[in-house]
């Protein structure tokens, strides 16, 4: 039976939907033991993550399907070990008028961005793009009421914390993306 259940996995790159059992219990008392045992996550009811399937391949997956995308927030401040925090979505962004079909798993968070936050900060990494450490210290501060103020904090002590950082160029961002003031209030508190 865990073949079976193995298969699924494969098939869907890492995911299953408890949808596509149908009515077989066995396979739902079999998902039930691999998430005791710690094989399998549960990402949200429904939904059910294989701990095993390659995180590289994932990136570079959700990358293909969202082509142009730009992994931004929790998935860069994760990257740049901004936060402890692991989101069990993909968070990317693309512009502002574009529109993608996304399958059901991976999921993945779209943000429609106007050119001025879209092309400040984009680098690349393994076959994927993503925003750089400043503009996603920027975007914690842009979305701070959003995300949370904990994790805003998080994300900017650890940034300081860094010994890549590159001070003058966030304070670039930070005018460019009109968040220079919250982020000295920051800077100030934090150092």
């Amino acid at each position: 039976m865990e073949e079976t259940l193995t298969d699924l996995f494969r098939k869907n790159k890492g995911y299953v939907q408890t949808k596509d059992f149908g009515r077989n219990r066995q396979l739902f008392s079999r998902l039930k033991d691999m998430v005791a045992s710690g094989k399998v996550e549960k990402i949200k009811p429904g939904l059910y993550k294989d701990i095993a399937y390659s995180q590289k391949e994932e990136w570079e997956e959700v990358a293909m399907i969202v082509p142009k995308g730009i992994f931004c927030l929790f998935s860069a401040w994760q990257i740049h070990e901004l936060t402890t925090h692991i989101s069990s979505v993909f968070h990317l962004a693309i512009p502002h008028k574009a529109r993608i079909a996304l399958p059901t798993y991976p999921p993945i968070k779209l943000y429609h961005w106007s050119e001025r936050y879209l092309e400040t900060g984009v680098e690349t990494r393994n076959n994927f793009l993503l925003y750089d450490k400043e503009k996603s210290v920027c975007d914690a501060i842009r979305f701070r009421n959003k995300v949370g103020l904990d994790i805003t904090s998080e994300v900017v002590k650890n940034y300081l914390r860094q010994k890549d950082r590159n001070l003058n160029k966030l304070i670039q961002y930070a005018q460019k993306l009109k968040v220079e003031k919250q982020l000295n209030n920051y800077l100030t508190v934090l150092v």
